[in-house]
Formats: C-alpha cells, sequence, structure tokens
C-alpha cells in the first residue's frame, strides 16, 4: 500500500447545484485534493476550468475530517501561517460586482483575513476581527448552526476588482487567520437579497450538525517514509568538525563506482558567498554506507585583508567515465564578488571566479584551482559561474555543466533589470581542458538561475532551471542540436539552438537534479511545493521531460537543494540539504521505487 495516498473525497451533497446558479469557482468537499492530513490543491467545480483550482500552497493547511448529518466530509484548516491560493495570471480578475459565499468556522479570540486576491491591483480582503467582519464588507445574509456560518459578502460596482484569489491569509501571505473553511463559491455578479438569503440556507443545509471528527479519525501527518529498500544516512550536521553550517550538494559517480560528494564548508555562518567557505569532498566505495573524512579540494587564504573569507562554494561534480578523470566547478569570491558583488571584466579585482579542479586518481588528489572565466565569461557581464550539483558526459564523451550568467545594463522598455540572470550550460570536447558555453536558454521570458541538464535521446539536452520570477513553477527548455547533410546531429554540441521555454511541475524558486537512467528514463528531484522548501520528491519521465509521474516522496519536511546519481549497481543516490538533519543526508533507493508513483 502507498504512504502517500491522493484523496478526491467526495459526499452525496456534493451532486447538488447552487440555487443562484453556476459560479465562477467553486470549492467543495469534491475537489479537495490532500496528502494524508496535507493539503496539496482545491480545485473548482465551477464548469471547465482547472485553471482557477487552488493549487499554490504556504505553509502547511489541514486537511480535517467532519462529520455531518449526511455523512463525512473534508474541510480544510487554517493555522493562521497558512494559505491556499491561485495567481491572477490563471484565476482571472472579476472587475465588476461580485458576490462571495462561504461556509466557515471563525475564531472568538482572534482575527485575520478569510480572503483576498493575490495581487495588490486586485485586492479588498475579507477581514474577520474577533465578534464579526470589517465594517468596509457588507454581510448581505447569514445562516448556520453554533460557530459554523454560511455567509454571503455582496461588493458593488466601483469596488476594487478581486484579481487572483487567496484563501486564508491576505495579499502579501500575512495577516493569516485561524479557521476552517468547509466550502466557498464565487459569482462575477451581485446577487440580489433574496438570492444571498437563499443561497446561504441552502449552505448551511448542506452542512448540518458539523462536528470535527475525533484525532483516531483524523488523517495523519506526512511521516518520514519507512521501507527497508530506502537507505539514509546524514553525511554532515550542523556544527561539526567546528564548520558552521553543510550547504550546497553535487554528487557523482566514478567510472571505478566511487560516490564523490561535494559541498559547501561555511565556516562561520549560513550565509552565501562572500564568506569564508571552502568546497569540501567525501568518497564512498561502499554505494554510500560509509565515507571518508571531509577533505578539502578549494581553500583560498580567509586572512587575506578585504577578501571578506576569500571564500569558494556552490560547488558541481562531474565523472568522466572514458578517462576516469574527476571535475569539479566552483565560484569563487576575492572579497565582495559573489551574486551580488560582481561587476564586468574577467579579473578576480572584477568579477567572481569559476574556478575548476581535476582529480586523476579517483577523488584521492586534487589538481590547484585554475579559471574558467577568461573562456566562458562575455567581459560585459557582470557574473558567470556554473549552476550546483553536477555535470554530465554525452554519448559522444562531451563533458557539459550547467551555467549561468547575469548580464551588466538592463533594457528598461523591455522591462529586464540589470543583473538579470539567465541559465546555459558550458561544454568540453578536449576532456576538460578547454570550455564553450551556449547562448541564454530563455533570453526573453522568466528569469532562471541554477540549472541541472540531462542529454535525450535524440542527443539534445533537457536544462531545467530554477525560475527566479517566484511564480512557483520550474522553467524548462531543448537545446536541440544542429543537423549534418547526413541529418545526424553534428559533432560540436555547441551548434544548435533552444526550443520555446516552458513551465512545469511545482517548485519554490530552489535548486533542482537532473539526471538520465541508463534504462533510458530522465530522473529530476526538488522540494514539489511551489513555495516553501518541502517534499523532497523523485519523479521519472519516459518521453524526454514532456511529462513526469508523480513519483515518491523521498522526505516530506523541509528539504532543499539535492544532487541525484546512478550507482554503479543502478540503483539511484541522492544527497540533499535536510532541516530535520540541520546538514546533508545521502539516501539510496532502487528505480523500481520511483517508479510506482503513478502519473500526473
Amino acid at each position: 500500500m502507498r504512504f502517500f495516498l491522493c484523496l478526491l473525497l467526495t459526499s452525496v451533497a456534493s451532486a447538488q447545484q447552487p440555487p443562484a446558479g453556476v459560479p465562477y469557482a467553486w470549492y467543495q468537499p469534491a475537489g479537495l485534493k490532500a496528502e494524508q492530513a496535507a493539503v496539496s490543491a482545491w480545485h473548482s467545480s465551477a464548469g471547465q476550468h482547472p485553471e482557477r483550482s487552488l493549487t499554490r500552497i504556504t505553509g502547511r493547511p489541514q486537511h480535517l475530517l467532519v462529520s455531518t448529518a449526511d455523512g463525512d466530509r473534508s474541510i480544510v484548516r487554517f493555522n493562521g501561517r497558512d494559505a491556499l491560493w491561485q495567481a491572477v495570471g490563471s484565476w482571472g480578475t472579476l472587475r465588476g460586482p461580485r458576490t462571495v459565499l462561504v461556509l466557515a468556522r471563525l475564531p472568538r479570540d482572534s482575527g485575520g483575513v478569510l480572503l483576498d486576491g493575490s495581487t495588490r491591483a486586485g485586492s479588498l480582503p475579507l477581514r474577520w476581527q474577533r465578534t464579526g467582519f470589517a465594517q468596509s464588507v457588507r454581510v448581505a445574509a447569514e445562516a448556520g448552526q453554533g460557530d459554523w456560518q454560511a455567509r454571503a459578502f455582496v461588493f458593488p460596482a466601483g469596488t476594487s476588482p478581486l484579481g487572483g484569489l487567496i484563501v486564508g491569509a491576505n495579499v502579501a501571505q500575512q495577516e493569516g487567520l485561524q479557521c476552517d473553511v468547509a466550502e466557498l463559491l464565487i459569482y462575477p455578479r451581485a446577487l440580489t437579497d433574496a438570492e444571498c438569503r437563499q443561497s446561504v440556507d441552502w449552505l448551511a443545509g448542506r452542512w448540518k450538525q458539523v462536528k470535527v471528527l475525533p484525532d483516531d479519525r483524523q488523517p495523519q501527518p506526512l511521516q518520514r517514509l519507512r521501507d527497508p529498500r530506502l537507505f539514509r544516512t546524514t553525511l554532515q550536521t550542523q556544527g561539526a568538525n567546528g564548520v558552521h553550517t553543510y550547504r550546497i550538494p553535487g554528487l557523482a559517480t566514478s567510472a571505478r563506482g566511487t560516490l564523490i560528494a561535494v559541498y559547501d564548508l561555511r565556516h562561520t555562518g549560513s550565509g552565501d558567498l562572500p564568506a569564508d567557505i571552502d568546497v569540501g569532498l567525501q568518497r564512498s566505495t561502499d554505494q554510500g554506507a560509509t565515507w571518508s573524512p571531509v577533505q578539502r579540494i578549494m581553500d583560498f587564504d580567509s586572512s587575506v585583508p578585504g577578501s571578506q573569507g576569500n571564500g569558494v562554494g556552490d560547488p558541481a561534480v562531474l565523472a568522466d567515465q572514458r578517462t576516469g578523470s574527476l571535475f569539479v566547478v566552483a565560484l569563487w569570491s576575492q572579497g565582495p564578488r559573489a551574486w551580488n558583488g560582481s561587476g564586468p571584466g574577467l579579473t578576480p579585482d572584477e568579477t567572481g571566479q569559476l574556478m575548476l579542479v581535476r582529480s586523476d586518481d579517483d577523488g584521492v588528489t586534487w589538481s590547484r584551482p585554475v579559471s574558467l572565466t577568461p573562456q566562458v565569461k562575455d567581459p560585459a557581464w557582470r557574473l558567470c559561474f556554473n549552476g550546483p550539483g553536477n555535470g554530465i558526459q554525452l554519448q559522444d564523451g562531451t563533458l557539459v555543466f550547467p551555467a549561468q550568467y547575469k548580464v551588466t545594463v538592463g533594457d528598461p522598455a523591455a522591462k529586464v533589470p540589470a543583473g538579470r540572470p539567465y541559465s546555459c550550460f558550458i561544454a568540453s570536447r578536449d576532456g576538460g581542458r578547454t570550455w564553450r558555453i551556449s547562448p541564454a536558454a530563455i533570453p526573453d521570458g522568466v528569469p532562471t538561475s541554477e540549472a541541472a541538464i540531462a542529454e535525450l535521446s535524440d542527443g539534445g539536452l533537457l536544462l531545467s532551471m530554477r525560475n527566479e520570477s517566484r511564480s512557483g513553477e520550474r522553467a524548462w527548455a531543448q537545446w536541440r542540436r544542429t543537423s549534418g547533410g547526413d541529418g545526424k546531429p553534428v559533432a560540436d554540441i555547441l551548434q544548435g539552438r533552444w526550443s520555446a521555454s516552458w513551465l512545469r511541475l511545482p517548485d519554490p524558486t530552489c535548486m533542482a537534479s537532473l539526471i538520465r537512467h541508463p534504462q533510458g528514463l530522465l530522473v529530476f528531484s526538488n522540494p514539489a511545493d511551489s513555495q516553501q522548501r518541502r517534499m523532497l520528491t523523485v519523479r521519472t519521465s519516459r518521453d524526454d521531460g514532456q511529462s513526469w509521474s508523480r513519483g515518491q516522496v523521498l522526505d516530506p519536511e523541509g528539504a532543499q537543494y539535492s544532487s541525484l546519481t546512478v550507482l554503479s549497481d543502478g540503483q539511484l543516490g541522492i544527497l540533499y540539504e535536510s532541516t530535520e538533519a540541520r546538514g546533508l543526508v545521502f539516501a539510496r533507493f532502487p528505480l523500481d521505487w520511483v517508479l510506482e508513483g503513478v502519473r500526473e
């Protein structure tokens, strides 16, 4: 039996139609989707408009069961820090008069916002103030039993529009309300007083004798999956070995089958560069069961005056399966030359440096760092460096790292700010001696930064990108190789073009991992929540990333960056940041476990 259940709970009463006609959006028990006690979406039952579903989550809205005169049903509980919402671009905007119907149990000793728009331009909150709603909101009718009340709110012509929708908090996802919400309907017109009275009587009648069921009959909170096929071990915990914080994991499997783990050693604090940060490495020769002590493979002198720690971090690792060589790249910040302090130029005094180290003895010893910045950075850019995690080797032997760069001069007419980031990749066809950079994957769309990359079945590349617009979805694009006269792709991977980009899969603006398994499937990991870094999920794709399985939740709690690899025996390994462990966790599991996740 699967540990995570997707619940689509229905009731006899859900078939009843509202007396005022079909609403613009209608949220009722039949549309509530949850994984045990965790609400994952609330779908609208009003016609064929899936874009009006509340699929974006803030906090942890709770799925509860209540008993009614007609049987058990589902409701949503908000604890004051939660919200369910949808952006205006999907949900739409109601600019004219409108009516909101809601059945909810509201607190007697606290206040907050029950409902609002999701944009500042379309915002008119339903604000509860202990014993009633704010005077700016007209309650046209109400009915109910005890604490559970059905209410109708009419907004006449001339009031602020409703752009998007957020339930449980205001537009800023603050001023949350501790409350229980059972049903919500929104009409794009002002119902008459008679229609309001009829509607609230109908709504209250659907929810007679409501009582929250006892704890032993409630869906249980998500727990970390206990499956004998899953192996976990904590590599590093905050404070261990005198290091304040361990972050930014990268993972690869060498030609000899050795696991190579790299990450930031953040010595004095948890913050990003510039700071006293080194790149650490550990090896495992037994599929991750045990690991070597930490080895510093990039370490610049933190005592240099004015160097602000002289840190180097955000590593990525790549294994050359043909030669056995290993490569690690990372960003060196001499002084303030990190994400926000770098400028035009190529020298360490001007801009952050993309540094590379190499090992030819399976990761035991490493070369001195060399800068790739003169090879790949346009001098006019502010910064150019790798995407953290791992690189890949193509079937023809080409070495590829995902990368990113920031422009210097913005374009006000196109609303492109200075410092806008772009995702791309760098490639080497000569065993890592020289490197070249691709064009930006999304030159005119959403801004993107940290990326993960995989080879497609046709020899092209798939780039999965952190979406800096913070819309709650991953950005994707394909690199299509140029074909030669024989119709086959040319040898040089840098000859090609990007496809149109698209957005797919929930993501809280975070780094993710993407690899290809020898069986031909793509495997992807990220915190599968549009707002919070939690619910670390591993998915597969059989069609080069056009669709993805629902996958399996590896860790339901706080989880941030992750890096996947295929072990020598075909199992999958992942190194990820765990809130519970306060550090880095390695997990190992078979591909079959991931494939048990159902198709979305």
